[in-house]
Parts: C-alpha cells; sequence; structure tokens
C-alpha cells in the first residue's frame, strides 16, 4: 500500500463521523473523471548554460545561495540577456534539484494554456517537495476560482548545458504583482508569531508613508486584545480584508494545508487602503495533520473548522463566537463555489498539464531525486483519483454539516 493510500485511510477515519451525521450517500465513483492525453506539448522550456563549475556547485553546493556567472539563457527559444539568476528558497537550497529567481534585462513570454505572460522577474520552482508536482497547480486554479489568487504559473521543463532538471513551476513574484501591477504601495510576508519576514515597498513610497502602512499591520494584532465579537470585525476590517482573509482559512482547511501560517504575503489594496492577502506554497496540502500537530491544535481550538492554530488571529477567529459564526458561513460559500464540476476540471486540467512531462522519461526520470521518487504516469493518476475522492466526500461531508 503506497503512503498515499495509507493517509487516504487515515483520513477516511476521521472524516466517516461527520459522513454519518451528514447522512451522505452519494459516491464519488459516479462522477465519470476523465485523466487522458489532451494533445497538449510541453508549453515552456527554459534552457540554460553555464560553466562546468557553476553547474557543478548547482547540484552540489548546499544550504546556501548561488549566483550563476554569466548564464546564457534561451526561454522559449527566445535567447534573452540576464541581470541575475540565483538559487532560491529554504527547504530546496539543500536538495539536488535546485529552485531559482530569474532577473531578466528584457521580457521572456511563457505560456499556459490561452494565457501568456510577458515578464523580466519570475521563480522557477523545483517543486522538489510537491508530491507529483500537482499540489501547488491544483491549489492556485481552485483559488482563482475562489478570487483568492491571481498570480501567472505554468509549468515548464528547465535543463542546464543540454540536460534536463526536471519539472518546474514559473510564477510571478508576489512582490512584482503587487508594486507593478496592483500599484500597492507596501507588501509583507508574514512570519511565525506574525513577524515580518519580508517588506517591500514602491518607488513611491517614503519613510513615514512606510511606517504608517506598517502600523496597519501591527494594528490587526492589537486590536485582537481590545475587542469582541461584532466591534472587533469592524475595526478588523478597517485594516485587512478579513472575509477574503477567512475564506482563504476556510479553503487551506478544505484542502488541509498543513503549513500556512507563514506562507501569505499581505498587499495594501490602494483602492480600499488595506490589506488583501497573497497565497502562496502550496506543497504541504492533504497532510493527516497541521504544523504544530493535531493535539496542539485541539488544545488551542478544539475541534473548530480551521487547520492551524499558529497564528493569533487565526485562534481569535476560532475562539469568537461572532467571527466564528461569520467564517463557518464563508466556509460554505467556498464549498458552494468549488462545485463537483470545478473541482472534476481542476483534477483533469491538471492531468493534462503535466501528461507530456510525465511522457518524457528524461525529464521525468529527475524525480528520483525528489520526494516522490520514480514518479510515473501511473502514480500520477493514483494520486489524482485518490484527491478528488477526497475533495468530493469532504465538500459532501461539510456542506451537510453547515447547511
Amino acid at each position: 500500500m503506497t503512503p498515499a493510500h495509507v493517509a487516504y485511510r487515515f483520513w477516511l477515519m476521521l472524516l466517516i463521523q461527520t459522513c454519518v451525521a451528514s447522512k451522505i450517500t452519494a459516491s464519488p465513483d459516479e462522477i465519470d473523471l476523465l485523466l487522458k492525453d489532451t494533445g497538449k506539448k510541453i508549453e515552456n522550456r527554459i534552457e540554460i548554460q553555464i560553466s562546468k563549475a557553476d553547474y557543478f556547485n548547482v547540484k552540489n553546493v548546499t544550504g546556501s545561495k548561488f549566483y550563476l556567472k554569466k548564464p546564457v539563457v534561451v526561454i522559449n527559444q527566445d535567447t534573452i540577456q540576464v541581470k541575475d539568476i540565483h538559487t532560491r528558497g529554504q527547504t530546496t537550497l539543500y536538495l539536488r534539484r535546485k529552485s531559482f529567481s530569474f532577473d531578466l534585462k528584457s521580457k521572456a513570454t511563457v505560456y499556459h494554456g490561452e494565457q501568456k505572460e510577458s515578464m523580466k522577474k519570475f521563480n522557477a520552482i523545483s517543486l522538489s517537495m510537491d508530491k507529483n508536482y500537482i499540489r501547488n497547480r491544483l491549489a492556485f486554479e481552485l483559488m482563482e476560482k475562489l478570487q483568492l489568487f491571481d498570480l501567472f504559473y505554468s509549468f515548464s521543463e528547465v535543463r542546464i548545458n543540454g540536460q534536463s532538471e526536471g519539472i518546474y513551476m514559473i510564477i510571478e513574484r508576489p512582490e512584482d504583482w503587487a508594486l507593478k501591477k496592483k500599484n500597492s504601495p507596501l507588501i509583507i510576508r508574514r512570519g511565525f508569531d506574525h513577524k515580518i519576514d519580508k517588506i517591500k515597498t514602491g518607488k513611491k513610497i517614503d519613510k513615514p508613508d512606510q511606517k504608517h502602512f506598517r502600523n496597519y499591520y501591527s494594528e490587526i494584532y492589537r486590536s485582537l486584545n481590545k475587542y469582541e465579537g461584532g466591534e472587533l470585525y469592524d475595526v478588523l476590517s478597517k485594516w485587512i480584508d478579513l472575509e477574503m482573509y477567512m475564506k482563504w482559512l476556510a479553503f487551506n482547511f478544505f484542502v488541509r494545508n498543513g503549513d500556512y501560517t507563514d506562507e501569505v504575503y499581505l498587499c495594501i489594496d490602494p483602492k480600499e487602503n488595506r490589506f488583501k492577502i497573497i497565497p502562496w506554497d502550496y506543497d504541504d496540502i492533504f497532510a493527516i495533520a497541521p504544523h504544530e500537530g493535531m493535539d496542539e491544535k485541539k488544545k488551542t481550538i478544539g475541534d473548530k473548522y480551521l487547520f492551524s492554530s499558529e497564528d493569533q488571529l487565526d485562534k481569535k477567529i476560532a475562539n469568537d463566537s461572532y467571527l466564528y459564526n461569520l467564517y463557518l458561513n464563508l466556509f460554505k460559500e467556498v464549498l458552494l463555489q468549488l462545485s463537483e464540476n470545478i473541482l472534476k476540471q481542476t483534477i483533469e486540467h491538471t492531468y493534462a498539464d503535466l501528461y507530456p512531462y510525465f511522457a518524457n522519461q528524461e525529464i521525468i526520470g529527475m524525480s528520483q531525486y525528489d520526494s516522490n521518487k520514480n514518479a510515473d504516469l501511473n502514480t500520477l493518476k493514483n494520486d489524482l483519483t485518490i484527491i478528488f475522492q477526497q475533495l468530493i466526500l469532504s465538500r459532501q461531508a461539510y456542506l451537510g454539516i453547515l447547511k
């Protein structure tokens, strides 16, 4: 029995009581899931030429950022002049297949179905910890349907010195999306204990304005101990789009996102003059337990329908009856928006996007270095089928409770 099947059986044990209470009788097997080759081709290819010494370092240097020296880069057959390419991330810096940050002198055009995007700056994520390379892709499309996510993303092959480095995901950088596309004056990456991990500001923002917007962020957490109920909701809504934030929490619960407290950016919406969120990093979804462990979560917020209890704002939402009732209404809204047909289409789109990469043995052979070693089309299809069954059953069960 594969680890995916073990996790699925454990999850079913946790859900069975909910299904019985909700009188769930429908089966996901009744929905015709079509996982097939739709004729899609490899959409993006990034080719990099570097010295043998640099290539050795890319493969073998671990734990520290490494800058490529004088790289020659061809993206989708266009030669692009480079300002900077370096390895990035945290865990992936210790792995064989590194993630990269690109800063180009001119825009590269990348594709995703009928979409195309021209970018000078983007990340190429190795997906080394993303089992079967599907979890970020699934989450991003579902969050697009919920209007929680708007970054460009697409799969790509990366080749270095003529050798395939495997499947990557090209993704627009949150700070570029916020500061340049949306004209946000400030973007923050939240860390554990709501510390600011990273902060960037627009070019026109001076220090007093930066301090002013940073104070918005501090006020979110100061408010938690000052107010309760409807008054707290009104105060928080001055600083952050609280309904958007709650829908994000509900989505994280639905997909059982095991690690999300520090995987979110908050950017000031210049039209509303308050924070909105940019979700980030979904390789740890469909987890059995949150990052802090199930025992700690139950101790902190009991059996409330939030998957993690690490952040003070999330704890307050779970433990304030007014906020939690609003949260449950938004959870129901999320489930209704993610219809069975949307779940089905998203699963099928993911398989179709990945098929040409999995069908290429040189590309998929690099999975030997990743968390799910020796991936193939059968494991991809089985994993997606199991996930589809989980999502359909979860949706039916929780809609039965929240009616």
